[in-house]
């Protein structure tokens, strides 16, 4: 970590964001870190490693822990309680493609990151990609409502969120999932990818993107790197990754 460290902290145009989180790795990996630690395995001066320290402090990432030392600011995780109807299509889904993965979630899951809070009933179902078929129509013989990938224009002119629907999409191989009630569940970082990449989000887009990223970063404790590796499955990196500076250099 120090080589990489040093190149981008002594570069002309320094990429304070890339800076700022290989800090924070090297934080939450040593547990503190100081600002003479910073200017000597580092390379670079002491005040500059001050302000970097005061910078992240500011942003809600460090916290103060005694003299000159700092650590990772304790933030709550991200929690969710499936709904129970999420529960019913999930072990339905289970028993009928046993063989088959799942990630079934609620739209309340999004709530928490909302600054403009929008009602959202859907019930959204991924399964992999060649299972998309079978499972859009198992769901159409049981419930009422049912889509398979609906693109954005389809979602504005045909699906109405404030009604109960359920949304059947692929499931991106190597997706951040966590199990909660014996329910497969997308976490924190998957939701702020997809919210950016899947049509179906495309409601969500614009300036309440920045606002969901800046609630996300300042309540939650988010992985980076899970974040950062997910987006890249998705092609779409460069965009999180300004999302990110953006949202923390507020």
């Amino acid at each position: 970590m120090l080589p990489i460290l040093y190149y981008l902290c002594t570069q002309i145009e320094v990429d304070m964001s890339a800076c700022k989180r290989q800090i924070l790795e090297y934080a939450q990996t040593n547990h503190r870190v100081n600002a003479n630690y910073l200017a000597f395995a580092y390379g670079m001066k002491p005040v500059t490693a001050r302000q970097y320290l005061s910078s992240l402090t500011k942003e809600k990432e460090l916290v103060r822990v005694g003299q000159g030392e700092y650590a990772i600011a304790q933030k709550q995780a991200f929690t969710y309680k499936p709904s129970e109807m999420t529960q019913e299509i999930y072990q339905k889904l289970r028993k009928e493609l046993p063989f088959t993965d799942f990630c079934v979630y609620d739209g309340s899951i999004l709530s928490p990151i909302q600054h403009h809070l929008s009602i959202n009933h859907a019930i959204y179902v991924e399964t992999n990609r060649d299972a998309v078929e079978s499972v859009f129509a198992r769901l159409k013989e049981w419930y009422k409502n049912v889509y398979r990938q609906p693109d954005a224009a389809f979602m504005y002119d045909y699906i109405d969120l404030r009604e109960n629907c359920i949304i059947v999409k692929p499931l991106v191989t190597e997706s951040p999932l966590l199990e909660v009630d014996g329910i497969k569940v997308p976490t924190l970082e998957k939701l702020l990818v997809d919210t950016q990449k899947d049509p179906d989000f495309d409601y969500l887009r614009g300036s309440e993107s920045l606002n969901m990223y800046h609630l996300a970063f300042d309540l939650y404790s988010i992985n980076t790197q899970r974040l950062l590796r997910y987006a890249r499955r998705r092609g779409i990196s460069q965009e999180i990754n300004n999302l990110i500076k953006q949202s923390t250099e507020q």
